[in-house]
């Protein structure tokens, strides 16, 4: 098994574990500033309608179908770092391009769809990359603890991203605000000009094809491995039904319980906090219970607290969304973390980059139809049962993922 040579000492590669974790953390957190920013600049200077406004949503998303397989075999052509530091260097100058054109007075609606666009296919390239460095950077023993940074980062933009983005664009403006989402890759990109550890590509020079060659590679890998599939299986449930939630959840709390957008944001905002909990406590539960159960078993317990969310109602009736997405996406977050680790520890460090390409291809690709399903779902049955449904599907997401012979371990193998 061939893989990606990392000339530096432990500690050091330890140290540039944290810098990656940092730089990427940032820049999460002021990437809301975007996704706050967009739709109101959408609306209140290019005058778009609400199904315009949401496109750039959909915009986001659509590179997850079209670039993940490529890209999951082109970023190992150039060293992981080299990838990292182009990606954030690209979408620093495209989020840059909407601030500038806004004060020319040149700026329309299709810069914000071809914008999203571009920084989705660039961020594809980025996350693959960005999850195949824990392996390469930390000792097996710390790799759970490591993707639970990870997992901190993305809670605390979840969390706390929402509320900054909000103030963001009341101090600065929506035109000027993605001037922040800027900032946060730069931020990033210095973190990965510090990093000393030199990693290789991870690309056989004796590899003959091209890329269909090299993704049938990965597809044959993955298609033997069950625990994979079914671990791949479960996050496109899931993340169908997150994205169906994040589809329906606005109109139900807006429209039929009836709150004010301060509340609005506090609940949603809870989401996050959850996350934070359950990424917080992701490796006391997975030394208690193994690594391998702590997959699946935190996030079935825990999931039936999110049919909680549609029985909300005003007033003390709020404390059901606030303690049912708390507990829910607490669970999750350990779900996450698990599943993470899971492919890291059973792929092959020369098809990890591929191998995560497969899975995110899947798995966030689901992202785009679940949006749909979500408004399908409203459509149909309006937002409270719409939302009762998703939230009862979403049960089935760490069943599946426990479908395979995971179910029978305690700790997830490694691979030597």
């Amino acid at each position: 098994m061939s893989g990606p040579v990392t000339t530096a000492p432990e500690s050091v590669r330890e140290r540039d574990f944290r810098l990656l974790w940092v730089g990427s953390g940032i820049s999460q957190l002021c990437g809301m500033a975007t996704v706050v920013a967009f739709p109101l600049l959408a609306a209140r200077t290019l005058g778009a309608t609400v199904g315009e406004v949401g496109l750039i949503t959909a915009a986001g998303y659509l590179p997850w179908l079209v670039v993940t397989l490529p890209a999951g075999v082109y970023s190992t052509r150039l060293r992981p770092r080299t990838v990292l530091l182009l990606t954030d260097l690209s979408r620093a100058a495209v989020v840059t391009m909407v601030p500038v054109l806004s004060a020319l007075g040149h700026l329309a609606l299709w810069h914000l769809y071809l914008s999203n666009v571009l920084v989705s296919c660039a961020t594809v390239f980025y996350e693959i990359v960005y999850l195949s460095m824990p392996p390469r950077m930390l000792p097996k023993d710390k790799l759970v603890y490591g993707n639970i940074r990870l997992q901190i980062a993305r809670a605390v933009s979840l969390a706390f991203g929402p509320t900054v983005a909000g103030f963001t664009v009341q101090l600065l403006g929506p035109e000027r605000a993605p001037l922040v989402n800027t900032a946060g890759f730069l931020v990033s990109a210095s973190c990965n000009l510090l990093m000393r550890s030199r990693i290789e590509s991870t690309r056989s020079s004796a590899r003959a094809g091209g890329m269909w060659t090299e993704l049938a590679e990965a597809v044959r890998f993955v298609t033997r491995q069950r625990v994979i599939l079914a671990s791949m299986a479960g996050s496109a449930v899931g993340n169908c039904c997150f994205a169906a939630y994040e589809a329906l959840v606005v109109i139900f709390l807006a429209d039929d319980v009836g709150i004010a957008p301060g509340t609005l944001g506090m609940l949603l905002g809870s989401v996050g906090i959850g996350g934070l909990i359950g990424a917080f406590s992701a490796g006391r539960v997975s030394r208690r219970l193994g690594t391998a159960r702590s997959v699946w078993i935190p996030a079935t317990v825990l999931a039936p607290a999110g049919l909680l969310l549609p029985l909300t109602r005003p007033g003390p009736g709020l404390s059901l969304f606030l303690m049912g997405a708390t507990l829910f996406h607490a669970g999750y977050a350990v779900f996450t973390v698990g599943q993470a680790t899971l492919v890291q520890l059973l792929t092959p460090s020369d098809l990890l980059q591929r191998t995560l390409a497969c899975v995110r291809f899947i798995s966030r690709g689901m992202l785009f139809f679940g949006g749909l399903v979500g408004g399908g779902l409203g459509s149909l049955f309006g937002p409270r049962l719409g939302l009762a449904v998703v939230m009862f599907l979403w049960l089935s997401a760490p069943l599946i993922t426990a479908s395979s012979r995971l179910r029978h371990w305690r700790d997830i193998p490694s691979l030597e």
